[in-house]
């Protein structure tokens, strides 16, 4: 869905996103995903664990490891941990704080942890409104950048739109990155995606398509992502676990 899953929290990804959008769907899940980069040569492998079943407390946690060629004979290592907490206040409203931490060697050393923030409004039974602020605590490293955010979810019978956008705040010329997305229920058993990502600070636009099959409580979903005007493409699996 053109990346867009920040503002949705409907997946155990949610552990990456808006924090409070956990305490919005009763769930318990597990996930696991693979990417390949071929332009960059490069690979991910990622995996969450949500539990949102207790609508006081909820969390999610999630374990990225990212390794691409960056030239001159080095690869790129990056670890990322995201631990995400959540409470509801009432039935419309959710609130939840989370941290990330980034460890990374090449080709500069990093170990730094920073803050986000969020909050969840549901307005209507099918819309989902988010807002949230990310990695606010200053590390003063490009990869944990600031950035605020306002996103949407609405189900609207067999169909879901979503967007989001963020940027930074306060620093400078606004630079959003727009991310844009739907997907299509056939049935049960299978669901159509295709989205957008535009980021204009480095001027690159992505197109993105997807295919989800579930059955009982488990899931598969394979996505390709395309870049524009040279980008690097990217292919995409993940598998989904929810025990109800």
């Amino acid at each position: 869905m053109g990346g867009t899953f920040r503002e949705m929290g409907i997946g155990a990804n949610a552990a990456d996103g808006n924090p409070a959008q956990l305490a919005m769907v009763q769930a318990y899940q597990l996930e696991f995903a693979g990417g390949w980069d071929a332009k960059n040569k490069g690979w991910y492998l990622a995996g969450w664990a949500r539990d949102s079943t207790n609508p006081y407390l909820s969390g999610a946690y999630s374990l990225h490891y990212i390794n691409n060629d960056i030239g001159g004979g080095q690869r790129l290592g990056q670890w990322a941990h995201s631990l995400s907490l959540a409470t509801k206040l009432g039935d419309l409203v959710g609130v939840g704080i989370g941290g990330r931490w980034l460890i990374q060697g090449a080709p500069r050393s990093i170990n730094a942890a920073s803050l986000n923030v969020g909050i969840a409004i549901r307005p209507a039974k099918t819309l989902t409104l988010g807002f949230a602020g990310y990695n606010l605590i200053d590390t003063r490293h490009p990869e944990l950048s600031r950035a605020f955010e306002m996103g949407f979810s609405w189900l609207i019978g067999p169909v879901r739109l979503a967007s989001e956008v963020r940027s930074d705040l306060g620093r400078g010329p606004i630079h959003p990155i727009v991310n844009a997305g739907l997907e299509f229920f056939l049935g049960q058993a299978f669901v159509l995606r295709g989205g957008w990502e535009w980021q204009q600070p480095t001027a690159t636009n992505f197109m993105s398509g997807g295919l989800g099959f579930v059955v009982d409580n488990a899931g598969f979903d394979v996505g390709y992502r395309h870049g524009l005007s040279g980008a690097g493409d990217l292919v995409v699996g993940t598998f989904r676990l929810q025990l109800q």
